[in-house]
């Protein structure tokens, strides 16, 4: 039977030490995405970890994914092409549907956990 899983804010031993890498992104509209992801847990289908990266600006058309997050420093404004927008700060905790349409604009540094589902 498996044990539980602690997260660490700082990631795992010496992971806030490592240097910073180009990180998968989306239609890119500004800035360039570089940080570091390190899973928890994964399997199939499910995936749970921290992240961090710089300042950035992406466009979904589709997110592949559900993913549920929650903000440990910085921001992130979400603006589907709906019309729907909020901005998601330290201490918040939201889910990213599967399908979502719209603008991921990250002005700063952001640190955070996410589980997604997909």
């Amino acid at each position: 039977m498996p044990d539980p899983i602690r997260f660490s804010s700082s990631g795992p031993d010496g992971w806030s030490s490592l240097p910073d890498q180009p990180l998968e992104h989306a239609e890119l509209l500004k800035g360039t995405p570089i940080g570091l992801d390190h899973a928890y847990f994964a399997k199939p289908g499910l995936r749970a970890g921290i992240w961090r990266c710089g300042a950035y600006t992406e466009r979904y058309d589709d997110y592949p994914v559900d993913e549920f997050m929650v903000v440990l420093e910085g921001e992130v404004t979400l603006t589907s092409d709906g019309g729907f927008s909020d901005t998601y700060r330290k201490g918040d905790a939201f889910l990213l549907p599967r399908g979502f349409k719209g603008i991921w604009h990250q002005p700063g540094p952001m640190l955070k956990y996410y589980v997604i589902v997909g």
